[in-house]
């Protein structure tokens, strides 16, 4: 049976706490205990600021692994 995901935090909560979810050639691989960390805190910082599922966020940042878990982050929190 194929598993259905239905959010980033769906896809999130099947990643063993220390495989690997995100890395880049010369840095640290981020594990998905670590991006599942960097999602809650990503969500209530900006919850603090007003900010919640259905608004509008834009990121600017060149390619790379910043911009990947930043992305996965605030898409988890907010539309971008």
């Amino acid at each position: 049976m194929v598993q259905k995901f239905t959010t980033i935090g769906d896809l999130l909560s099947h990643g063993g706490d220390t495989h690997q979810a995100l890395s880049a050639p010369s840095r640290p691989s981020l594990s998905f205990a670590s991006l599942r960390h960097l999602v809650s805190e990503t969500t209530d910082w900006l919850n603090d600021f007003g900010i919640g599922r259905n608004d509008p966020v834009a990121i600017v940042l060149p390619n790379g692994p910043e911009m990947a878990s930043a992305f996965v982050a605030i898409a988890s929190a907010a539309t971008s």
